[in-house]
């Protein structure tokens, strides 16, 4: 059974991924001149050294692959509502982080404002290949990592709030952005709830893939809709009118309560 200490010290090796990345990306920044298609090559690349990295940890260690990672099949509805809840949570986080923004304006790096701004839709095979990127890529590689090996690490010891608390702080401070890492913080408290409730990955997997998809899309249309908008607005949503979060709430108690009636046989 994975360990907590196993748990952390593959944490390590994540971020030797992550610091390795560069080296790689500065070699291709000269072969690659457009942005979207460098950054979405980038990100590919990340995830696949940490699909592997996760792969050969486990063998490694001598563990068993699919119980490791919780990556069993499940249910299409707890897919569905997984999904479902994804996109509000994002919305309603992004509104409560507004007033420390306000307080805090730097907390907006200029290295997130820079991924708003290229979210801009260029031509289409361009922008499909950079929005997929940036959705299916650290979906498979981070759900495997995070809520896979790390939370069933951290489990066997903890309980499962403080697994999934202590998994979404390490996930958050990975991302190498203070705002951006918040935000991570409470994406990974549901989906680590996703995981722990299912048994299984791939609601958190599929739900992750979703919320990365529909923060490209949204921040494309804002810009296409709003050129003068703001990375920040964009980013913390707060461009919709006020009963779009109460819809936005109502539909995330209606997936987390779906979701979890649904897992009682558990």
């Amino acid at each position: 059974m994975m360990t907590p200490g196993a748990a952390l010290g593959f944490y390590l090796l994540l971020w030797a991924v992550i610091l390795f990345v560069p080296f790689i990306a500065v070699p291709l920044k000269r072969i690659i001149a457009d942005l979207q298609l460098f950054i979405g090559v980038v990100v590919l690349l990340q995830a696949l050294l940490m699909v592997l990295v996760s792969l050969a940890f486990i063998k490694l260690k001598g563990f068993a692959i699919p119980a490791t990672l919780s990556f069993k099949p499940t249910r299409f509805s707890l897919v569905l509502w997984g999904a479902l809840g994804v996109v509000p949570v994002g919305m309603i986080s992004g509104l409560l982080f507004w007033p420390l923004v306000e307080a805090l304006p730097g907390l907006v790096s200029k290295e997130l404002e820079f991924l708003v701004r290229l979210s801009r839709f260029s031509d289409l095979p361009t922008y499909l290949f950079y929005a997929l990127a940036l959705s299916v890529g650290p979906a498979i590689s981070e759900e495997l990592a995070f809520r896979g090996v790390i939370l069933q690490g951290l489990r066997s010891r903890l309980g499962a709030i403080s697994a999934v608390t202590v998994t979404a702080v390490l996930f958050g401070v990975i991302h190498l952005d203070i705002l951006q890492g918040l935000g991570a913080i409470v994406i990974g408290l549901y989906l680590g709830y996703l995981t722990v409730r299912s048994g299984s990955i791939v609601p958190a997997m599929v739900a992750h893939g979703v919320n990365n998809l529909w923060s490209t899309v949204e921040a494309s249309l804002w810009q296409a809709a709003y050129p003068q908008m703001s990375p920040r607005d964009i980013l913390l949503s707060t461009g919709y009118p006020w009963w779009v979060y109460g819809v936005a709430g109502a539909v995330l108690i209606v997936a987390i309560y779906a979701f979890h009636r649904a897992t009682r046989a558990f």
